[in-house]
C-alpha cells in the first residue's frame, strides 16, 4: 500500500509542431503518474521534440543530465506515430528504468488496432510480433487483446450492417462517488423538481431520433438505460419511456435491453416487476454494481448502502427472473488492499451474475477523489497487476470469458478495463459503443451520438450535460 500523496515533480514539453502532441504527454504521464505536466520550459524534467520534415530530434534533459534520439518518420502517418511513440518511451525506460505494460498505446479502444490484423489473416503468433514490436505491448497484454479482439469480432460478425444502438441517458445519482467524474446531477430538491420536465424532453428527443433512425434505414438492436442511476427518476416515468419506445421501434429486432439500476438503493419491487414483464419477450439486462463488497469502502467513495442491500437486490432481481445481470467491480479502490480486492470477487461470484466488468481505478481529474488522494492509501501498481492476472484466471475458471475491453486516462498502473461475461450473456451494447462500426444513436443530457460513414469516418453530436439547458433546448421553455 502506498499513500496517494501528490507527486512534486514537475514535468515540462516543448515542441515546434502539434504532432504527436497526445501521445507526447500521455506516454510521459504514464511513465510519472501523479507529476505535474505542463507544455513550456523549466520544471526537474524536460522534454523537447524538434521536427524538420521527416526528421525529428528529442531529448530529455534533467539537472544533471541530457539523452538525445534522432530519428526519421516516413510517409505513413500511423507508423510515423509509432516511431515517435517508440523512441520517446526509449528514452524515458531509460531515465525511469520501468516498463509499461501497454508500452506506447494510447488509445481507449485497443482492440480496434487488432481488427485489420485478423481481417489480413495474420495468425496468433505473429499478431503477438506486431504488438510487441511495433507497440512495445508485453507478451500478457498482447495474448489477453488478441483473445478480447477475437471475442468481439465474434459478436460483431453476426450484426448487419444496418445494426444500430439506442442510448437513453439519465445522468442523474443519488450521490456522486468519489471516483466519479461524469457531469453527474445529485438529486437534489430543485433536481427533483426537474424530473417530470425531463422525462417529457427525453421523449421529445426520442421522437425527432426515431425519424433519423428511419431515414438511415437503422434497425435498432440494442437499447441502454444508462446514467447516472436510471431508476431515480421512479417507475411512472420508466413505464412512459418504455411505452414510447415500444410504439416506436420495431421490437423484434431489439436483442438486448441493458437497464444500469446501478445501486440497490435505487431498486424497488415495481421496478423489477415492470422489468421482469418485458423479459418475457425480450433479453433485459440488468447492471446491479457493488465495486467492492467491503462496507467501509462503500462509505468512503459516497454508497449509502452495504453489500447485504447488493445481495438483497440480487435475490430479489433473480426471483422475478431477471437472471441476465452485470456487476462493475473497482480494482484499486482507496484503502483496499489484495485481501479486500480478493473477498470481493469471491463475494460477487456468489450472487452468481452473468457478466463482471473489472475496472482498475482511474483517478479522474474532475472527480472528489482527485482533490483528497492524499488522504488515502493506494495498491501499488504490482499489486494491481498482479490481482489482473489473477482475476482472469479466477473468472475463467468459473467460466466466464473476456468478451471487451476498453482503457482511461490516468489509470493506476495505466492498465485496462475488461468486461468478463458467461457465454451467451455478451453485452452487445459495449461492444458496440466500443468497436464504431455502427450508428450509436444517444438521447438525453450529457448523450453522445455516434455516426460511422464509409472510410470509417466517425461524426459525434453532444447533448448538453446541464439538465435545465437540455430541458430548455428540447422544450424550448426557459426553465
Amino acid at each position: 500500500m502506498a499513500k496517494g500523496v501528490e507527486n512534486n515533480l514537475r514535468i515540462t514539453y516543448f515542441s515546434n509542431s502539434q504532432k504527436f502532441l497526445y501521445d507526447f504527454q500521455h506516454i510521459i504521464r504514464a511513465f510519472y503518474p501523479g507529476a505535474q505536466v505542463k507544455f513550456g520550459h523549466g520544471g526537474d524534467i524536460h522534454f523537447e521534440a524538434y521536427f524538420e520534415e521527416m526528421n525529428v530530434f528529442l531529448k530529455l534533459q534533467t539537472q544533471d543530465k541530457t539523452i538525445q534520439k534522432d530519428f526519421m518518420l516516413v510517409c505513413d502517418e500511423h507508423e510515423s506515430k509509432r516511431i515517435f511513440g517508440r523512441n520517446l518511451y526509449d528514452l524515458l525506460k531509460q531515465e525511469t528504468k520501468r516498463e509499461l505494460p501497454w508500452g506506447i498505446l494510447t488509445g481507449i479502444r485497443p482492440t480496434k488496432i487488432v481488427y485489420p490484423l485478423l481481417e489480413q489473416g495474420l495468425n496468433d503468433e505473429q499478431i503477438y510480433n506486431f504488438l510487441q514490436k511495433e507497440y512495445y505491448i508485453s507478451d500478457k497484454k498482447s495474448k489477453l487483446l488478441l483473445k478480447v479482439a477475437k471475442n468481439e469480432m465474434n459478436i460483431l460478425n453476426k450484426l448487419e450492417p444496418s445494426s444500430a444502438c439506442l442510448y437513453i441517458g439519465i445522468p442523474i445519482c443519488p450521490t456522486k462517488c468519489l471516483y466519479c467524474s461524469f457531469s453527474c446531477h445529485e438529486m437534489t430538491r430543485q433536481v427533483k423538481s426537474l424530473i417530470g420536465m425531463y422525462t417529457d424532453s427525453l421523449i421529445c428527443e426520442l421522437e425527432k431520433t426515431y425519424q433519423k433512425i428511419e431515414e438511415n434505414k437503422n434497425r435498432i438492436v440494442a437499447l441502454y438505460f444508462g446514467g447516472g442511476s436510471p431508476a431515480v427518476i421512479g417507475i411512472e416515468n420508466i413505464k412512459k419511456i418504455f411505452t414510447n419506445l415500444f410504439e416506436n421501434l420495431e421490437k423484434y429486432h431489439i436483442r438486448e435491453i441493458t437497464f444500469e439500476a446501478g445501486r440497490p438503493d435505487t431498486i424497488d419491487q415495481k421496478l423489477l416487476q415492470y422489468l421482469a414483464e418485458i423479459n418475457q419477450y425480450l433479453n433485459v439486462r440488468l447492471c446491479i454494481n457493488p465495486q467492492t463488497s467491503n462496507d467501509n469502502t462503500l462509505k468512503i467513495i459516497g454508497r449509502n448502502h452495504t453489500f447485504e442491500d447488493i445481495k438483497k437486490a440480487f435475490v430479489l432481481a433473480q426471483e422475478y427472473g431477471l437472471i441476465n445481470i452485470n456487476s462493475d467491480v473497482i480494482l484499486g479502490l482507496p484503502g483496499e488492499d489484495e485481501n479486500d480486492y480478493k473477498k470481493t470477487i469471491n463475494d460477487v461470484l456468489k450472487l452468481f451474475p452473468t457478466s463482471i466488468t473489472i475496472h482498475t481505478l482511474s483517478i479522474k481529474r474532475a472527480s472528489l477523489l482527485r482533490f483528497k488522494w492524499n488522504e488515502y492509501e493506494f495498491m501499488d501498481e504490482e499489486t494491481v497487476n498482479s490481482l489482473l492476472d489473477w482475476t482472469q484466471n479466477i473468472l475463467e475458471e468459473h467460466g466466464y470469458f473476456p468478451y471487451y475491453m476498453y482503457r482511461q486516462k490516468n489509470m493506476i498502473g495505466n492498465f485496462e478495463n475488461v468486461g468478463y461475461c458467461k457465454r451467451g450473456f455478451e453485452g452487445l451494447y459495449n461492444v458496440m459503443i466500443m468497436q464504431e462500426k455502427h450508428n450509436i444513436y444517444a438521447c438525453g443530457a450529457k448523450a453522445v451520438s455516434k455516426f460511422v460513414y464509409e472510410g470509417d469516418r466517425i461524426e459525434r453530436i453532444f447533448n448538453p450535460a446541464d439538465i435545465k439547458l437540455y430541458i430548455s433546448r428540447i422544450l424550448n421553455v426557459e426553465v
